[in-house]
């Protein structure tokens, strides 16, 4: 979504905030629900409220991980920032969440430092060809 953006064309900060938090939450659901159904059919048996629960619980990642870039872009709505600096700011916020992700999720794994430090540099690669994408299309 913040890579997507255009402040140029009317996507200002809080139109982003929006788009973000309601895709995010479009697709918390739907994962959830997906994660469900796979665990009705592999289980043999319907959720209850407690698997439910346990789900939404271990996937809440997904939603607070949009915290940090929702309150770089909620600066632009309170007049703290420019609407491009804030958008730009939320874009680079994620791609250190994307990278400190890859080197928890490596450490925890076992790996290595070495492969760690691999993990994450795909990651900031990752993130980088998204932001070129951006500067592409805009």
């Amino acid at each position: 979504m913040i890579a997507a953006s255009d402040p140029a064309t009317g996507d200002h900060a809080a139109a982003v905030a929006e788009a973000m938090v309601f895709t995010v939450l479009a697709f918390f659901a739907a994962h959830v629900y997906a994660l469900l159904l796979g665990d009705w059919s592999s289980k043999q048996r319907a959720p209850g409220s407690r698997d439910i629960k346990a789900m939404v619980l271990a996937q809440s990642p997904m939603i607070t991980v949009v915290s940090v870039p929702l309150v770089i872009l909620l600066l632009a709505v309170a007049e703290v920032l420019p609407d491009q600096t804030a958008v730009n700011l939320a874009l680079y916020a994620c791609v250190g969440e994307l990278a400190a992700t890859a080197w928890y999720a490596s450490r925890g794994a076992g790996a290595s430092r070495s492969l760690s430090l691999i993990a994450v540099s795909v990651a900031i690669a990752i993130g980088i060809a998204i932001i070129a994408m951006k500067a592409a299309l805009h």
